[in-house]
């Protein structure tokens, strides 16, 4: 009897987004309970957390059982992937589950998120997530002695919920509203759900920082994050903060008005693969309630479609082994002996220059020494001519002419000074042509090596231009890698604070909705106690007017 009036309750008040089945019998509101993480699933604490401070790509499995010293305790069981999908976008798809005692609702929620940067710190992030489930009643939960009407005639309805956002970030704060089932239409009754009691305006301030510390705390991330959630008969108000170190271990911890005070542990088992685990205990009036646990495992991926060189360096328990890096030294090229088409016309030109230099002076040497040779020989015949004059005459011709011999010396010894002066011109044109073919042979060496002075200079200062053609393009991306980077880290800063003040409302609301649950409970106790009290006292009536009945007609009898 106890296990059935249980079921009763989830059935008739669980977190009060159950409605009045004299209005719209199993309607539930979308409300998914991951209200105490900053770290997984933030976009359902505000539609823009997909992008605001939000680093790589993640798929989680998030499993949360709450209240469980009690039977058919309330259960959500979500898989999601959430991301940027480019430099100014990130994308959310998740399929949930959520059993409510002998209520169930199935579905999905899809999100998207676009960023305007305003100035070099500030930026504006839309957000919206659309979400289209069913709900209605799990017959295979019901347990009960006897068929209940009221039961068979909750129907199962297919919802479509609606739910904007809008986030301003500058520096390390964040500040942002959405608007939780602005939207929530029915399917079924072609109508929108009046009097939604989830239906309310969520505002949060987040902030994101650094620690600048040394050793095991240096660069560890700080996130805080403060949110009211303003509903139409109540305001829930709640806090969540989360610490994470470098070497991928992180603590969190939050509380909210509502559900009371909640603690976790995160740990990344590999680069990739992480496991998160949170803790919720009630106070107030869901003390009674006992604890409620939250466990996710998440994968996260390389991005490839954006430049990601900002993602946090995150250390792992499993760290997998390096593998050795060689580093690849091109060769030196050498020196290439081919002379280009201008270079080889103008040593061609120098060594036929010189050839033709080289010739002419084997030439001229050739005729002097052809000359000289020539007045040597002729010198002596004009003596011999004197002798034979000599011999063949008379005497007295001789004599007579003894004169003219005499004068052969004297044309010998004219014509001697004037083969000297055909030699000395000779050795002057010899030593001139020399001297020419030496300066133009100079010349074209000096040619030569002014020309080789040139190229040479001009290997240098190419060389040059391109050393610093080289330094100038790496100091570039070395500034747009470090600028990049800070932008990623700011990013991922505002997006888990965000995500922490949408778990810490989330938390409130469901602390609320257990104790409404519980009043519910105690009232259908009440109600069932006092019929059957009635129903006792009435058996006990008729009992006593049937024994007065039989009395009187026993004494009547008797009479």
């Amino acid at each position: 009897m106890k296990k059935t009036l249980l079921l009763l309750a989830f059935l008739y008040g669980s977190f009060q987004m159950l409605y009045s089945q004299n209005q719209e019998d199993g309607v539930v509101s979308f409300k998914l309970p991951v209200r105490n993480s900053l770290k997984y699933n933030r976009f359902l604490i505000n539609p823009t957390f997909s992008f605001v401070r939000e680093q790589g790509s993640t798929l989680s499995f998030y499993n949360k059982r709450q209240w469980i010293q009690f039977d058919d305790a309330p259960q959500t069981y979500l898989v999601s992937y959430s991301g940027r999908y480019r430099d100014n976008e990130g994308v959310s798809v998740g399929l949930f589950q959520q059993n409510y005692g002998v209520l169930t609702t199935f579905g999905g929620v899809a999100n998207f998120a676009h960023n305007v940067v305003l100035q070099e710190d500030s930026n504006l992030t839309f957000g919206l997530n659309v979400g289209f489930y069913k709900s209605g009643l799990n017959r295979g939960a019901v347990i009960s002695n006897y068929v209940d009407p009221s039961l068979e005639a909750v129907p199962s309805n297919s919802l479509l919920t609606v739910n904007p956002g809008i986030n301003y970030g500058i520096g390390s704060l964040d500040f942002g509203v959405s608007m939780n089932n602005l939207v929530l239409y029915n399917f079924n009754t072609s109508k929108m759900v009046a009097d939604d009691p989830e239906k309310s305006v969520q505002a949060h301030v987040m902030h994101t920082g650094y620690i600048d510390s040394y050793g095991f705390f240096d660069r560890s991330k700080f996130s805080a994050i403060i949110s009211s959630e303003f509903k139409k008969e109540k305001t829930v108000i709640s806090g969540l903060m989360l610490f994470s170190v470098p070497k991928g271990i992180w603590m969190q911890g939050g509380y909210n008005t509502v559900y009371g005070v909640s603690g976790g542990l995160g740990l990344n088992l590999t680069p990739k693969i992480s496991v998160e685990y949170n803790f919720e205990k009630g106070i107030g009036n869901l003390s009674n309630f006992g604890s409620s646990h939250e466990v996710v495992f998440a994968y996260r991926f390389s991005s490839k479609n954006y430049d990601n060189s900002g993602d946090e360096e995150e250390g792992a328990l499993i760290t997998p082994s390096e593998k050795k890096k060689y580093a690849y030294v091109k060769p030196k090229e050498k020196e290439s002996t081919i002379l280009s088409p201008i270079d080889a016309n103008k040593l061609k030109e120098q060594q036929d220059a010189l050839a033709k230099a080289k010739a002419e002076e084997k030439e001229k040497q050739l005729a002097a020494a052809k000359a000289k040779t020539q007045v040597i020989v002729e010198a002596p015949k004009e003596k011999e001519v004197a002798k034979t004059v000599d011999i063949v005459k008379p005497k007295e011709t001789v004599v007579a002419q003894a004169p003219k011999a005499k004068e052969a010396p004297k044309a010998v010894e004219i014509a001697k000074p004037k083969a000297d002066n055909a030699a000395e011109a000779q050795r002057i044109a010899d030593a001139k042509a020399k001297a020419d073919a030496t300066a133009e042979a100079q010349r074209i060496a000096d040619a030569k090596a002014k020309a080789d002075a040139t190229a040479e200079a001009q290997r240098i200062a190419d060389a040059k231009a391109k050393a610093n053609a080289t330094a100038e393009a790496q100091r570039i991306a070395d500034a747009k890698a470090k600028a990049d980077a800070t932008a990623e880290a700011q990013r991922i800063a505002d997006a888990k604070a965000k995500a922490d003040a949408t778990a810490e409302a989330q938390r409130i609301a469901d602390a609320k909705a257990k104790a409404d649950a519980t009043a519910e409970a105690q009232r259908i106790t009440d109600a069932k106690a006092k019929a059957d009290a009635t129903a006792e006292a009435q058996r006990i009536a008729d009992a006593k007017a049937k024994a007065d009945a039989t009395a009187e007609a026993q004494r009547i009898a008797d009479a």
